[in-house]
């Protein structure tokens, strides 16, 4: 157990989830749903999406302080400790994994495009892909400490270079044609499935929220970092890509940039940006592969260092191709141990450090919460998974009660 000296304030952990959320997949969920919404509609959406997520992240963020654990161990009472090992564990590490991929793909393909712009140059995507993605590992593996002060350069660099820009957009369009904005006939979409996309773009932050949550001074710190560093950052990223999707046509900040002159600005602070998220993607892949193969923490430098270059090679393949993609199966497969976890914790209270291989309840509650997501049709499913789980794990410990409590 680490002393009060070694804890962090609310700040530091809003600082880190700022700098997490701070990137242009932030940008492009702006623009996915504006593609189908008007722009309050999709303001709406994000908000209640992001909100619901930051919920269930601060319920685990509290049992994460109570226990000092992980997500991971913290999910053993409810999985089994080799059920959490290998479904949690290899879920987590395989969505943080991805996130690592797209978030490297979209700085290689920014740096191979200000390089042809600039000096003519003409480096594949995929080459910068995996320049940048090494670096990223590299930091993530060697440098995990100094990420906080890489947050407090890069997030305040990223909000004047995205201030900027909304200041140029205003100059040629004004807020009443943002608006006025409808959707083209025959593309709209739904309150409901606009919520499901933004749980799913936050749906691994709030379930990884005990990695790094668990080091608060207390639970109220935990919970306001989260809040504080979410729902305002993740919201107004909403808002910026939405605007810019809307006047420009294209959420790219780059190219938006490049067209006004400035694109080796915009370049550095972009890389700069996805740096520190992407870091924090390597690591707590790092960690719950660690968990899955049941290995001493000692080794998970290595394992975060094979595993990031795995995510170096789904970068290259080109995973951002199929981002909409990506962030449904996220949804499908990761809001669900949420729901199991929470339901250990709070609502039969049976959770236990004495804990079997693999609990059933656990297991069979997850995959329930899974198939409802993948067997509704309906854009309500995205929310029936999660309490789904949650539901089915109550019953079962009904029916058979956890024995071993503590």
């Amino acid at each position: 157990m680490e002393t009060q000296d070694n804890k962090i304030k609310w700040f530091s952990i809003a600082s880190i989830w700022f700098g997490g959320i701070v990137s242009v997949p932030a940008l492009l969920i702006g623009s996915a749903l504006i593609s189908g919404l008007s722009f309050s509609s999709a303001l709406i959406a994000g908000f209640i999406g992001f909100s619901f997520v930051v919920f269930f992240m601060s319920l685990l963020s509290i049992a994460a302080v109570d226990r000092q654990k992980a997500i991971v161990p913290l999910a053993s009472s409810s999985f089994g400790h080799l059920g959490a090992n290998i479904i949690v564990g290899l879920v987590i590490g395989i969505s943080t994994i991805g996130w690592f991929a797209v978030q490297s793909n979209i700085a290689g393909a920014s740096f191979s495009k200000i390089m042809l712009e600039t000096s003519g140059v003409d480096i594949p995507a995929w080459m910068s892909s995996v320049f940048w993605g090494v670096i990223m590992v590299a930091t993530a593996v060697f440098g995990f400490k100094y990420l906080k002060w890489l947050n407090y350069i890069a997030v305040p660099s990223i909000i004047l270079l995205l201030a900027y820009g909304m200041f140029v957009t205003f100059q040629e369009h004004s807020f009443q044609e943002i608006l006025d904005f409808k959707p083209e006939a025959g593309n709209t979409m739904s309150l409901l499935k606009a919520i499901g996309i933004s749980i799913g773009f936050i749906s691994v932050g709030g379930v990884i929220g005990p990695d790094y949550n668990r080091f608060a001074v207390n639970k109220k710190h935990a919970i306001i970092g989260s809040i504080v560093g979410i729902i305002p950052s993740a919201l107004v990223l909403l808002c910026i890509g939405a605007i810019l999707s809307i006047t420009q046509g294209s959420y790219d900040i780059v190219e938006i940039f490049s067209t006004l002159g400035f694109p080796f600005f915009a370049m550095s602070i972009l890389i700069l940006a996805t740096w520190t998220s992407n870091v924090m993607n390597a690591y707590s892949s790092g960690l719950a592969f660690t968990k899955t193969f049941q290995l001493s923490e000692e080794k998970r430098s290595k394992v975060t260092l094979v595993v990031g270059l795995v995510g170096v090679i789904l970068a290259a393949a080109g995973l951002i191709n199929h981002f909409m993609s990506f962030i449904s199966m996220l949804t499908i497969t990761v809001t669900p141990i949420a729901g199991v976890v929470i339901a250990d914790y709070f609502i039969t209270k049976s959770f236990t450090e004495n804990t079997v291989p693999f609990n059933w309840k656990g297991i069979v509650s997850w995959g329930s919460g899974v198939a409802i997501m993948l067997l509704m049709t309906h854009e309500i499913k995205y929310v029936f998974g999660i309490l789904g789980a949650a539901l089915l794990y109550v019953v079962f410990e009904k029916i058979s009660p956890t024995t071993q409590k503590n």
